[in-house]
């Protein structure tokens, strides 16, 4: 038969078989009582059963023994023992084996509830399956440290999406932009059987699907989810001979198409060690806890955590086509990145938790307190931004036959460039800019302080070695260095008004005045408020031009500002700033609208500056002035 008619065939049967058995399960496990109860750590408001992995694992399994009965399956996928293998099976067995010990330690898990350290034990027992059976992390060359690895890396992914099933629709959907990823990476690899592992994979989580989307009639509880995180971490690895031709895109590609779930149990770890409790210890500090807490609603969150997995993916897949060098430097850049998004998710965290209580946990603030006065963090990363500009600028300056030669000479200088930069950065006083405000001001002071720290680097880079280095290397060094280190401090603006942008809750504005007040009046009138109120919209008469975009928001201009902002926007309220004639020419404009569109609230935001105290100088002198006159002490206005 066919390779794709019998892909298409398996994955239609594991997608028809689960999404049957799903609303089986459901009705089973309602008239059985086995329902989870309301939690603050989730959003469901009513009882709602927990045992949809049996479903998944039925679907799967039943579409896997359909796929032996028509003449496949994997122990042809993987029929080859790896030189690392200890037992007689295959590691097709051996996934098939582990993956089936997984789901049954978390269906014992949903019914009697283990403690988590038999929990753990019985993922390391379930993991070890995998390793003995020739899957695993082979990359030392160290048998004993390769084993460590794949075991943390086998337990960690299990684990992720244990921690990630956290909101309806969730994990089964990231699970699945994942397991059709691996499919696509399979296929490029020529390895058909495996490409249909993954397929019905796939298939099976889009059938629960059907049933987990917001709101969610079922969950996968834990024998759902370590099933899945376990076939899953195994399929990433799966020993196929094409994917051992370049090692660093080979970790690059699964860990990217796993990036979601890495990053929220990286979070998670995070953020519960500073703040004191059991990392085992549930709660509503996960990624899309947090992006809810910045007001989007849960569906949305849902679709937005899906797109950063189905991006990773995309990255990984893209790696996978590219040489070690690029793959390198890709990778680097879209890990920076992902650590930019957990670190000012860990900052919206401790706002939350300041906002409850009035003030944050004592190691969060200490960690806060201690980074404010010795950016180390900030340091880190400028580190790796500068590292990675350098190599950037060799692989782009130098052709392929010519790149092998000079990298010796970039190994040999990479530590005074480094060191030189990092000096120059501090010199330049880069680090006591404030992310969240980060501005133009901000952006020219970055890029000062990198031709600064260039000119340093240059200088005692040739002072050291007069030979080898490049005008073309320093000249892409520097517009790479000034980009990914302005890049960095201007993301936490970005998120911030994205996530303004995108969320449901409070009042929407659109502001209008005059163009110099506009950018800054945003942020205040957020802060001051009496009710929640977000700016979606800017209008200036001042601008020319019909719409354009000022830091996050999109801005309209004309004579018809106001009304193409409201109309776009859909905002109910209308914010005037500026001068006091500013506003009132802004009210008669809005009052003009209001005549014919109607509809809308609209607000002044008024700055007054006054003195609140003297110096003593002058209090002296109007003492004196009054002992003179016989009067009081004057306040002057």
């Amino acid at each position: 038969m066919n390779a794709s008619v019998l892909t298409g065939i398996v994955a239609s049967l594991a997608l028809i078989l689960t999404l049957v058995l799903t609303a089986v399960v459901r009705r089973a496990a309602l008239a059985g009582g086995l329902v989870r109860g309301v939690q603050d750590d989730r959003w469901h408001r009513r009882p709602t059963p927990a045992v949809g992995g049996v479903a998944i694992f039925l679907g799967f399994g039943l579409s896997v023994a359909g796929w032996y009965m028509l003449g496949g399956g994997p122990e042809r996928a993987l029929s080859l023992r790896p030189s690392q293998s200890l037992v007689g099976w295959t590691p097709g067995q051996g996934l098939l084996l582990a993956s089936s010990a997984a789901f049954l330690l978390g269906l014992v898990d949903d019914l009697l509830k283990l403690r988590p350290l038999a929990k753990l034990a019985g993922q390391i027992a379930a993991a070890s399956v995998l390793v003995v059976s020739g899957i695993g992390v082979w990359l030392t060359g160290f048998y004993a440290v390769d084993v460590v690895l794949s075991l943390f890396w086998f337990v960690g992914i299990t684990n992720a999406l244990n921690l990630l099933d956290n909101m309806d629709g969730l994990a089964a959907g990231v699970a699945a932009i994942a397991g059709a990823y691996l499919a696509v990476l399979f296929a490029f690899e020529g390895a058909t059987e495996l490409m249909t592992l993954a397929m019905a994979f796939t298939a099976a989580l889009v059938g629960f699907l059907a049933h987990n989307y917001p709101p969610a009639r079922i969950f996968m509880g834990d024998s759902g989810s370590l099933f899945v995180g376990l076939l899953l971490g195994g399929l990433a690895l799966a020993p196929v001979p094409g994917l051992s031709r370049n090692l660093a895109a080979v970790l690059a590609a699964p860990v990217l198409i796993l990036g979601v779930p890495i990053l929220d149990t990286t979070l998670v770890t995070v953020g519960r060690l500073l703040e004191g409790r059991p990392v085992s210890e549930g709660g509503r500090d996960h990624t899309s806890h947090r992006l809810v807490a910045l007001g989007l609603p849960e569906t949305r969150t849902v679709w937005l955590l899906w797109g950063l997995a189905a991006a990773g993916g995309g990255a990984g897949l893209f790696l996978r086509t590219v040489g070690r060098g690029t793959a390198l430097l890709l990778g680097g850049i879209l890990v920076g990145a992902l650590t930019l998004v957990g670190a000012y998710l860990l900052t919206v965290r401790l706002r939350s938790l300041e906002t409850e209580s009035g003030d944050g946990p004592p190691l969060y603030e200490a960690v806060v307190r201690a980074h404010a006065r010795y950016p180390v963090l900030s340091l880190v990363l400028d580190g790796v931004w500068i590292g990675l500009a350098y190599y950037a600028a060799y692989l782009v300056r130098w052709e392929a036959a010519e790149l092998p030669a000079e990298l010796v000479y970039f190994a040999r200088t990479l530590p005074l460039w480094l060191g030189a930069k990092l000096i120059g950065f501090i010199v330049s006083g880069v680090y006591s800019t404030h992310w969240p405000t980060f501005g133009l001001y901000d952006a020219l002071r970055i890029g000062r302080a990198n031709l600064v720290a260039t000119l340093l680097a240059v200088a005692l880079v040739l002072l050291v070695d007069r030979v080898g280095l490049s005008r073309g290397v320093v000249v892409i060094d520097l517009l790479a260095c000034s980009l990914l280190t302005v890049g960095s401090r201007l993301s936490f603006r970005l998120m911030e008004g994205t996530t303004k942008r995108w969320a449901d809750g409070g009042r929407t504005a659109v502001l209008y005045g005059p163009l110099a007040f506009l950018d800054g009046a945003a942020q205040e009138v957020e802060r001051v408020a009496s009710t929640p109120m977000r700016v979606v919209g800017l209008a200036s008469p001042d601008m020319a031009r019909g719409r354009g975009n000022l830091g996050s928001h999109p801005i309209y201009g004309g004579v018809s500002a106001l009304s193409n902002a409201l109309a776009d926007t859909g905002a109910s309220s209308v914010v005037l700033v500026g001068t006091e004639d500013d506003r009132k020419a802004g009210l008669q404009t809005a009052e003009d609208y209001l005549e014919s569109g109607g509809g809308v609230d609209v607000f002044e935001l008024e700055v007054r500056l006054t003195l609140a105290s003297q110096s003593q100088r002058a209090l002296e002198a109007a003492r004196s002035r009054a002992a003179h006159t016989g009067g009081g002490t004057t306040h002057p206005r």
